[in-house]
């Protein structure tokens, strides 16, 4: 498959179940399983709902290999490997490069949040995706990076280097203008970050998304894309309408927390997440349920 194929579509980004605060890899290997009879083009490992700050770098290489040997062949397979420095994200890559990972999710850099100018980012990325061995995407989610927003100026830059391929954009930024900046014929393409943004990143060049709803409702998710792509704009509309409704009142109010719980619901082990994140409390639970309940997703 073209780099646009293995990246056209819905992706997850997988939680990371807990159980008593021990990441339970059995219950990540039957997520997967599961979630391998869906539409889903793949999964992002150790992303945010993965809750990847949490994990120690053996955690966090364990649960790539249990996703890389988990996954079916078909499902193309992306994991952060993002660091505060060029030096440790290179070096991280390099050790998970050879489980089957696609491509590498790299976080901006933020901890010198008010040094990280568009000078800065490109030299960062630059240097990863010399030194990388499969290409990189740019993880931007400025609401978890001390508000750094990569611009698009500094990804019309970026876009021209043959081993950065894509972007994941979560920020508030209007995605067009990322889609509008990659420079005509770059092999570089733009997924939406959130189901707020989806559909509209879709109709404005978006070739896919990275999407939390994705670990509870993978095939409705993806069901958006399919009636965009068969121009049935009012009906892709209408289900956009509705999966963003749930979500405000799931993962909008509760955060990776929520997302678990929802999952729980419906047949998946989203279990408990890590300190500091707390779990959610019994009325909030009981809120989720429900929202699931009166969508008709739960019995």
């Amino acid at each position: 498959m073209s780099i646009r194929e293995k990246l056209t579509g819905v992706f997850a980004p997988l939680v990371t179940p807990f159980v008593n605060q021990e990441i339970d890899y059995g219950k990540l290997k039957e997520n997967i399983q599961k979630l391998n009879s869906s539409k889903l083009k793949g999964y992002l490992c150790l992303g945010s709902n993965g809750e990847f700050r949490s994990l120690t770098d053996e955690e966090a290489i364990k649960v790539i290999k249990t996703v890389a040997k988990s996954k079916s062949k078909d499902k193309t397979l992306l994991a952060g490997t993002g660091r505060e420095s060029a030096w440790a994200t290179i070096e991280f890559t390099k050790k998970v490069a050879d489980f089957g990972v696609d491509f590498a999710s790299v976080l901006t850099p933020h901890y010198f949040a008010s040094k990280m100018t568009d000078e800065a980012l490109i030299k960062f990325y630059t240097e990863v995706a010399d030194k990388s061995p499969i290409p990189i995407t740019i993880y931007c989610i400025p609401r978890s990076a001390n508000g750094v927003l990569i611009s698009p100026r500094a990804i019309s830059i970026l876009a021209q280097h043959p081993n950065i391929v894509g972007i994941k954009d979560s920020s508030k930024e209007d995605i067009g203008n990322y889609v509008n900046a990659v420079p005509k014929g770059a092999e570089f393409y733009v997924l939406s970050g959130s189901i707020n943004k989806f559909l509209d990143g879709l109709k404005k060049g978006a070739i896919g998304g990275v999407l939390s709803m994705a670990n509870y409702l993978p095939d409705l998710c993806c069901e958006i894309q399919e009636l965009f792509n068969d121009g049935k704009y009012e009906e892709a509309e209408k289900l956009s309408n509705r999966l963003c409704k749930i979500n405000e009142k799931v993962s909008g109010n509760g955060g990776v927390a929520a997302v678990k719980v929802a999952m729980n619901f419906l047949g998946y082990y989203g279990m408990e997440p890590r300190l500091p994140l707390l779990p959610l409390k019994e009325d909030e639970i009981e809120e989720i349920k429900k929202v699931l309940k009166g969508e008709g997703l739960l019995s």
